[in-house]
């Protein structure tokens, strides 16, 4: 069997590249669509948190408990991501929630 030329080997080696990140792909993909039914499923428990304290006349914001999930979210981090960039994350998903608690036809 002949020598594959450098050409040859460059061109498998793309493919070999390429099918990798292919996978890659395709594995955040999973992980993204998890996220968003992970984060849509939070959301769906928040309603039902609404409704209870709205139920019992009880102020929608609690600071004492978003404190609460921001501590425990940076406990809960093992990284690669920073504490601050989780944070940041999880402050941006509570300022989405309060949109969909202010919502009056939810």
């Amino acid at each position: 069997m002949p020598a594959l030329s450098l050409k040859e080997k460059g061109v498998k080696m793309e493919s070999d590249w390429k099918k990798k990140l292919g996978v890659y792909r395709e594995e955040i993909n999973d992980i993204d669509k998890k996220l968003v039914d992970l984060l849509n499923d939070r959301a769906v428990v928040v309603m039902k948190v609404k409704k209870l304290k709205q139920k019992e006349d009880v102020p929608l914001y609690d600071a004492r408990r978003e404190e609460e999930l921001i501590e425990n979210i940076a406990k809960y981090n093992k990284g690669p991501l920073y504490r601050d960039n989780i944070i940041q994350i999880f402050e941006n998903i509570l300022q989405n929630v309060q949109i969909l608690e202010k919502d009056e036809s939810l």
